[in-house]
C-alpha cells in the first residue's frame, strides 16, 4: 500500500489541477497557443506590459498586440497570461494563470531625452513625450528610458540618468549656476563667463548679488535665454563676493566710499570709470555704497549718502583742483560780457574767488548776495575760479 506525505498530496493536487485547467477549456486545443494563431476558445499564452488597469479589469501590450483581462494587475509591469480567448477579435482572454515575467521578453524600445515635470511628467527630445509615471531623477536630467508607446504615453519600465547636459541645446533643460547682475524681466545671470538672459515664473523675484541655480528651457539666441516654469526650479545657493571698489570682476560686489563728480541718470565717481546706476545724489555728496559689478557699470544694492555736500568744508580759501568742492561767501562785484559770460567775485574774510556764470545756466545775481556753490576749482585769466555743473549746484542766501 503506497503512503502519501502531506507534500506529495499537494503536488499532486497541483498537478491534477493544472491538467484539468488545460482540458476544462472547452476547445479542440489543449495547450496554449500564440495569440496571433489563437481562435475564440483556444487557450492562449501571451506576454505583454499592464498599459491600462482599474478594478477588476487591465489591458496588456506586448508592441503589436493588446488584450484585456478582467484582472486587477499593476501598470508598467509585464505579466505572463495563460487563459481562454473570449472573442473573434482576439482582444479578449479569461486569465487562467498569471504570472509577472521580466520586461526583457518585450520587444522594448529605448529613447534619450531629458525629464521634464509640468502638469505631468515628460521626456523631452526636445519633442515633448508624455511618460506613464514619473522618475526619480532630477528634472532637467538626460535619461535613457525603456519602455513601449500605447496611447498617447510613453510605459517606461526601466531608465538609467546621465547627469545634466554641458552646453546648451536648442529646446532642451539646462541647468545653470551664476550670480545675478539685472532683477528686472528678463533677469540676467553671470555664469563666470558669459550674460545668460532667465525669464521667471510670475511673481517671482531675485535680487541682485545672489548666487543661484536655475533649471529651464533653453533658447539660443544671440544672447542664452532661459525659460522657467516653476518657482521650484529656481534656488538661491549664496551671495556673491564682496570685494573693495577697483578689485571687483563681473558678478562681485564692489563697496567704496566716493564722491560723486557728476550725477544725472547714473553717478559719476571719483573712485571709479565705471557709472553707478540705481541711486540718486548730488554732486559733491560723499555716498558709501555696494553695487553689482555688470560689463560697464556698476548698479547699487545698498547705498547711502554718507555726508552730503552741505556739509563739506568751505574750500574758498584752500580750493583743491580735480576735486568736487564747496564754496560759500558775498558776492563783492558782477561783471557781465555782450555774449552773456559772467563774472562774480566771491569773498569769504580775507579769500576770493571768480565764480564763472556762463549763460547757459540762467542765474542771476546780485551784489551782497550770499552764495554756497558746488563745483570745481579752475582758472581763468590766471586768476582762481570756480565753475559749477548746473543750476541746481548753487543755493542763494540759503536757499537752494
Amino acid at each position: 500500500m503506497i503512503k502519501l506525505t502531506k507534500l506529495g498530496i499537494v503536488l499532486m493536487a497541483a498537478s491534477l489541477l493544472s491538467i484539468l485547467l488545460l482540458y476544462l477549456i472547452g476547445g479542440e486545443t489543449t495547450s496554449p497557443v500564440p495569440l496571433e494563431r489563437a481562435e475564440k476558445g483556444n487557450l492562449v499564452n501571451f506576454t505583454g506590459l499592464c498599459v491600462y488597469s482599474q478594478e477588476g479589469f487591465s489591458i496588456l501590450y506586448n508592441g503589436k498586440e493588446t488584450i484585456a483581462v478582467y484582472e486587477t494587475l499593476e501598470t508598467d509591469k509585464s505579466y505572463k497570461i495563460i487563459g481562454k480567448l473570449l472573442d473573434e477579435s482576439k482582444h479578449s482572454v479569461e486569465a487562467l494563470e498569471i504570472n509577472e515575467a521580466p520586461h526583457k521578453v518585450l520587444n522594448l524600445e529605448s529613447l534619450q531625452g531629458a525629464f521634464w515635470i509640468d502638469s505631468s511628467c515628460y521626456l523631452l527630445t526636445p519633442q515633448k513625450i508624455k511618460l506613464s509615471k514619473c522618475l526619480n531623477a532630477n528634472k532637467g536630467e538626460k535619461v535613457e528610458i525603456y519602455g513601449l508607446f500605447y496611447g498617447d504615453k510613453f510605459h517606461v519600465v526601466d531608465y538609467i540618468p546621465k547627469g545634466f547636459l554641458k552646453t546648451p541645446v536648442d529646446r532642451m533643460p539646462l541647468k545653470i549656476k551664476g550670480v545675478v547682475i539685472q532683477n528686472i524681466t528678463p533677469a540676467t545671470i553671470w555664469n563666470g563667463s558669459e550674460e545668460i538672459n532667465v525669464y521667471l515664473p510670475y511673481k517671482t523675484k531675485l535680487a541682485l548679488g545672489d548666487e543661484v541655480e536655475i533649471v529651464g528651457i533653453a533658447r539660443l539666441y544671440s544672447t542664452l535665454t532661459i525659460y522657467v516654469n516653476s518657482p521650484r526650479d529656481v534656488n538661491v545657493i549664496g551671495k556673491a563676493k564682496t570685494v573693495p571698489i577697483g578689485k571687483e570682476r563681473i558678478g562681485e560686489i564692489a563697496h567704496g566710499v566716493c564722491q560723486v563728480t557728476k550725477a544725472s541718470v547714473s553717478l559719476s565717481l571719483n573712485c571709479t570709470e565705471l557709472k553707478l546706476y540705481g541711486f540718486s545724489a548730488n554732486f559733491g555728496d560723499i555716498i558709501e555704497f555696494h553695487s553689482i559689478r555688470r560689463k560697464n557699470s556698476l548698479y547699487c544694492i545698498k547705498c547711502m549718502v554718507k555726508i552730503p555736500r552741505e556739509e563739506l568744508p568751505n574750500s574758498i580759501c584752500a580750493p583743491l583742483p580735480n576735486t568736487p568742492l564747496k564754496i560759500q561767501g558775498k558776492v563783492e562785484w558782477i561783471k557781465r560780457y555782450k555774449n552773456g559770460f559772467g563774472l562774480a567775485n566771491v569773498s569769504n574774510k580775507n579769500c576770493w574767488i571768480l565764480l564763472k556764470l556762463p549763460k547757459s545756466l540762467g542765474i542771476s545775481l546780485e551784489v551782497n548776495e550770499t552764495i554756497t556753490a558746488f563745483g570745481f576749482y579752475t582758472i581763468y585769466r590766471e586768476k582762481p575760479a570756480f565753475e559749477i555743473p548746473s543750476r541746481d549746484d548753487i543755493c542763494l542766501n540759503g536757499s537752494c
